[in-house]
């Protein structure tokens, strides 16, 4: 299983005022990384580089140590991805959809029933996903991510239609895919969430990475703990006035 993932400059730049620039962190197994900012801060994009979904225009990516090429199938094979906002055919039941992206990953179709059970589905596995909740795709997307076990875990806003029972449930699946050793990014802008789950938090802004950081490190001011939304709020606020 590989042990880390390095980010090494990625840079996206589309316009002069549209960019993602020297982007650089890593996440190493066993670890969760969360990555916050507003939107348009530039979270999609990162994580479509980081995924090959949209080539850099500068900088790469390092697995233990080794520069891939994100479009490479031995690369694609390292890691899972819950987007955030999959469409799946609708006349198809959950089920069928994971049997087809078992089918996909090598996997065997008993993975596809033992993730329908995580994630609270099996008792819909035959229901059509037209009828489908949005909060009941979301939970299926993230089952399609759990199917193959790969070391990376990639998970794009995956929280976003769950209800609070399912939010919980999540954050204790996290947990068991961290005891895995799995390296885990996930965007999100719910930071009491990062608090209870992330081990480091990456802050984008206006394209730019303004923080990587220990979540423990972050709350902690001079041995009080505060809430990650207030060390938030104030580096803002520094940082209007700055400007």
């Amino acid at each position: 299983m590989s042990k880390s993932v390095e980010l090494k400059h990625l840079t996206k730049i589309y316009t002069k005022d549209s960019r993602v620039e020297e982007i650089s962190f890593s996440i190493h197994q066993g670890e969760i990384v969360a990555l916050c900012g507003g939107n348009g801060a530039g979270k999609s994009t990162l994580i479509k580089m980081i995924t090959g979904i949209i080539k850099p225009t500068s900088g790469h990516i390092e697995v233990d140590g080794k520069i891939v090429d994100p479009l490479s199938l031995d690369y694609r094979h390292t890691f899972s991805y819950m987007p955030d906002d999959m469409l799946f055919p609708r006349q198809l039941s959950a089920i069928e959809v994971l049997y087809f992206f078992a089918h996909l990953r090598k996997v065997p179709k008993e993975k596809a029933v033992e993730v329908l059970e995580m994630v609270g589905l099996y008792e819909e596995r035959n229901r059509l996903i037209k009828h489908f909740s949005k909060g009941m795709q979301q939970r299926l997307s993230f089952a399609q991510a759990l199917l193959a076990d790969t070391p990376f875990l990639i998970l794009d806003e995956p929280t976003n239609g769950l209800d609070p029972f399912w939010v919980y449930r999540f954050k204790e699946i996290m947990h068991e895919e961290k005891m895995k050793g799995k390296a885990i990014l996930f965007t999100t802008h719910i930071l009491t969430l990062v608090e209870e789950i992330a081990d480091k938090a990456a802050f984008i802004e206006g394209g730019q990475l303004v923080h990587f950081n220990d979540v423990k490190e972050l709350t902690n001011q001079d041995g009080r703990k505060v809430s990650l939304e207030k060390v938030f709020f104030e580096q803002q606020v520094l940082r209007s006035k700055q400007h």
